[in-house]
């Protein structure tokens, strides 16, 4: 039995046509997708998300060509909307890792270098803790890290960072600390 006759006795409530329809639009739709797409997981997420929007529109809908005709449209869009969603990714990554190579090649201003470096040892002669805080922010630790690091609360991290900071800008700034 053809898909078109399946969706009339599908619409008129029999269950038994439905999971016919759907069996048979679920094995022509892999095979379908299985042409335009190469990974696996895809094509079954693709054919799932198919069969589920057939599923959420096909008794409210008049046809006005054939139901699977309308089917075949709802995979078809589907692809689509994959393929230019892979496309964007590309382009995201291609742009990211040309992002990673400029920044890679990125050198600071040596007198910049210097200045930031003096600070921080004012810093840490004026005060450890604030030095040890900067240091780990700097390296990429979390907070939670740090504070079982520091064995502090993370009221008294976000405190040392906020003195720490106002104490390098002001190093920077005007070349001292305090």
């Amino acid at each position: 039995m053809n898909i078109n006759k399946l969706h009339k006795l599908a619409h008129n409530g029999n269950m038994e046509a439905q999971n016919r329809l759907f069996q048979k639009l679920s094995d022509s739709f892999y095979v379908f997708a299985r042409q335009r797409i190469r990974n696996k997981n895809d094509i079954e997420e693709i054919v799932q998300d198919a069969l589920m929007t057939i599923t959420e529109k096909y008794k409210g809908i008049d046809f006005e060509t054939s139901f699977s005709a309308w089917a075949y449209r709802v995979i078809e869009n589907k692809l689509m909307n994959y393929h230019r969603i892979q496309t964007i990714r590309k382009q995201k990554m291609s742009q990211l890792s040309d992002n990673i190579h400029s920044s890679s090649e990125f050198k600071p201003e040596p007198v910049l270098q210097i200045k930031l470096k003096e600070c921080l040892k004012a810093v840490s002669r004026s005060n450890h803790r604030y030095a040890r805080v900067l240091n780990l922010s700097y390296q990429g630790y979390k907070v939670e890290e740090i504070c079982s690091k520091l064995k502090i609360t993370r009221n008294n991290l976000y405190n040392l960072l906020s003195r720490a900071r106002r104490m390098m800008k002001r190093c920077l700034e005007k070349g001292k600390v305090k």
